[in-house]
C-alpha cells in the first residue's frame, strides 16, 4: 500500500500550479470573467458589474490563483540564469501589477463630493457603499448594506425595528391594499387618458395612507380627484359656487350666495343655508373664516364646510374625477357637463384634442401603494432605465402592532410610534477630508444650436490653513495631498434652484506599482520574445 507524505502532496500541488497548463486555464477563466463583466457593465451599468463580477469572490479568487501561478512558476526557474532574464522581468512586472491592484482595492479611494455655491464641503461619499441610518428618540443607528447584485435577507432586529430585506436594484409596482380604518367614505381609481398620439395611466386616491395624490397635471390639463358625492354639485349649473359638507360627504344644494369685494381686492363670499351664515375668501382658503376679537382674520380649521368657485376652472382645461363619474366645463355650450362610466360605456369622450378617458380600476375600500420589486438593472445611454431605486423592507413592532414599510433611496421614511418619531434614510458611506472645498462659480457650456451640455467647469477655493484658488474642468483635475478631484457631473438643487457641482475623488496608492509593473512587463516581453531570439539567431549564424 502506497502512502503519500504531506510534503510529496504539497510538492505535486506546487508543480501543478506552476505548470503552463494551469496558467493557461486560469488566464482563460480570467478572460471569460472580463468579457462577461464588459457585457454586464454595458447592459446593466457599472455598479451592477462591480457587484456581480469585478468585486465578486469568484473574480478575486481567479486573480489570486493567477498571482500564485505566476509566483510559483518564477520560483521553479530559480536560481537565476541569464538566459531567462526576460522571463524574470516579465513575471516580476505581472506580480507588481497584481500587488498594485490589491493595494489600490483595499487602501484606495473612489468617491465623490458635491459642492454647493459658497458652502464649505469636507465629506466625500463612497460611490458603492450604502448605509442605512435610522434615528429613534433614544439613539441613532448606522447599518452598512450588503454589497450584493441581488436581493439580500438581513433579518436584523434593533429594538422595535427589524431590517428584513435589501434590494440594491428595484422598480416599483402598484399594489392595492385593503383599508381597515374607520373612514370608508374615500375611494381610489386608475384611469387611462389617451388619444391617437398619447396615452398615460393615472392613479389617484383620497386616502392619506396612499402614496398617490388626489390631483395631477398633464401639460395644460389639470386633474382633480374628489369624493363621489361631490359629483351632484357639478351636474347642476344654477350657481358658480359649490358648498360641500365633508363630514356628511354631501353637497349642500339649498345654499344661497352673495359676493362682494374686500378692500384688498379679494372676493368675499357669504353663504346662507338653514338659517346659518358663513363667510369664505376662496383665494385664502376653501374653509370659512371669521373676525376675531383682536380684529384678525382667522380660518375655521375645525369646520366641515368647503367652498369651491367653479368659475376659477373655466378658462383652462380642468377635469374633475369622482371615481365612476367625471365633470368638466364645456366652453362651446358654456355649461358644466357631467358624465358617468357605465358597464356598457367603456370610454368617455373629452372635449380636448380628441382625448378619451377609460376607468381601469375603482375601489372604495382599497388604496394604492408602490411596492419595490427586485429587477436586474437596464442601462441606456449611461443611465439606468430600470432598477434605479434602492429599497429596504422594514418591519415595525410597536407594542404588538406589526407593520411593514419600505424605505426607498429617493425619499426618507418618517414614522410616529408610541415612544416618539423614527426617521430612516439611505446615505453613502462618507469620509472626512482634512481640508475644505468651496464652490465659487460653476459654468456649463452647450453645443451650438442645441441644449446638449458640451463641457462644464468649477472654480473652487481650497481651505487648508491658507486658501488657494483652483479651476477644475475636463482633463484638468485638482491634485492635492495624494487626492485627485475630477469634474464629473452637476445637478440642480430642487429647493433653491442652485447648481451643484459633482467631483469624482480618487486616491490610488498602488498606482506606482502598477506603472512599474506595466513598464517591466513591456521590457520583459520585448527582451524575452524579440531581442533574445535575435541574439540567439545571430550567435547561431556566427557559429
Amino acid at each position: 500500500m502506497i502512502q503519500y507524505r504531506p510534503v510529496s502532496i504539497l510538492h505535486k500541488i506546487e508543480r501543478f500550479i506552476g505548470q503552463v497548463k494551469f496558467a493557461v486555464i486560469i488566464i482563460l477563466i480570467f478572460a471569460i470573467y472580463l468579457i462577461y463583466g464588459t457585457f454586464q457593465e454595458s447592459y446593466h451599468g457599472a455598479e451592477y458589474a462591480n457587484r456581480a463580477v469585478y468585486k465578486s469572490i469568484g473574480f478575486m479568487l481567479v486573480q489570486f490563483l493567477m498571482f500564485i501561478s505566476i509566483f510559483t512558476a518564477t520560483l521553479f526557474r530559480l536560481p537565476f540564469t541569464k538566459r531567462l532574464s526576460g522571463f524574470y522581468v516579465l513575471h516580476l512586472g505581472l506580480l507588481l501589477l497584481f500587488i498594485g491592484s490589491f493595494v489600490s482595492y483595499h487602501a484606495g479611494i473612489d468617491s465623490s463630493i458635491l459642492l454647493s455655491p459658497n458652502t464649505p464641503s469636507q465629506h466625500i461619499l463612497s460611490t458603492q457603499e450604502d448605509e442605512l441610518v435610522f434615528t429613534s428618540p433614544s439613539k441613532q443607528v448606522t447599518i452598512p448594506m450588503p454589497f450584493s447584485p441581488s436581493s439580500t435577507n438581513i433579518n436584523q432586529t434593533i429594538g422595535k425595528v427589524t431590517i428584513k430585506e435589501y434590494l440594491p436594484f428595484a422598480d416599483e409596482k402598484l399594489e392595492w391594499v385593503d383599508h381597515t380604518g374607520s373612514d370608508t367614505s374615500n375611494h381610489s381609481s386608475t384611469y387611462l387618458l389617451m388619444n391617437n398620439m398619447f396615452s398615460e395611466k393615472i392613479t389617484l386616491s383620497l386616502y392619506k395612507n396612499s402614496e398617490f395624490e388626489a390631483g395631477a397635471n398633464l401639460g395644460p390639463l389639470s386633474l382633480h380627484y374628489l369624493p363621489s358625492g361631490f359629483f351632484e354639485c357639478f351636474k347642476k349649473n344654477e350657481s358658480s359656487f359649490v358648498l360641500w359638507d365633508s363630514s356628511k360627504q354631501t353637497c349642500i344644494t339649498t345654499a344661497t350666495f352673495q359676493s362682494s369685494k374686500a378692500p384688498n381686492g379679494m372676493d368675499v363670499i357669504k353663504s346662507n343655508y338653514a338659517q346659518q351664515e358663513e363667510i369664505f375668501i376662496p383665494r385664502l382658503s376653501p374653509l370659512p373664516v371669521f373676525i376675531s376679537d383682536e380684529k384678525k382674520l382667522v380660518i375655521k380649521q375645525e369646520s366641515p364646510l368647503r367652498l369651491l368657485n367653479r368659475t376659477a376652472f373655466e378658462d383652462k382645461p380642468h377635469l374633475f374625477l369622482f371615481g365612476r363619474n367625471i365633470a368638466y366645463f364645456d366652453r362651446e355650450s358654456e355649461k358644466w357637463i357631467g358624465q358617468s362610466f357605465e358597464e356598457n360605456k367603456k370610454f368617455i369622450e373629452l372635449p380636448w384634442m380628441g382625448f378619451q378617458l377609460e376607468l381601469k380600476d375603482h375601489y372604495e375600500k382599497k388604496y394604492p401603494i408602490l411596492v419595490p420589486h427586485y429587477v436586474t438593472p437596464i442601462q441606456d445611454n449611461n443611465k439606468l432605465i430600470a432598477g434605479a431605486t434602492k429599497a429596504l423592507k422594514i418591519e415595525i413592532n410597536d407594542e404588538g402592532n406589526i407593520k411593514t414599510h419600505w424605505l426607498k433611496s429617493f425619499k426618507a421614511l418618517k414614522l410616529k410610534l408610541s415612544d416618539g418619531e423614527y426617521n430612516f434614510y439611505f446615505k453613502s458611506k462618507s469620509k472626512k477630508l482634512p481640508f475644505q472645498l468651496i464652490l465659487d462659480k460653476f459654468r456649463a457650456q452647450k453645443d451650438p444650436g442645441t441644449n446638449k451640455d458640451a463641457s462644464y467647469e468649477s472654480f473652487v477655493t481650497l481651505v487648508d490653513g491658507d486658501t488657494s484658488k483652483h479651476h477644475i474642468y475636463m482633463n484638468n483635475p485638482l491634485k492635492y495631498q495624494d487626492l485627485t478631484f475630477y469634474q464629473s457631473t452637476f445637478q440642480k438643487n430642487p429647493q433653491t434652484g442652485e447648481t451643484l457641482s459633482g467631483l469624482t475623488v480618487n486616491f490610488d496608492p498602488g498606482r506606482w506599482l502598477k506603472y512599474l509593473g506595466s513598464l517591466l512587463l513591456v521590457l520583459g516581453s520585448f527582451y524575452h520574445f524579440i531581442l533574445r531570439r535575435k541574439i540567439v539567431s545571430l550567435k547561431g549564424r556566427s557559429a
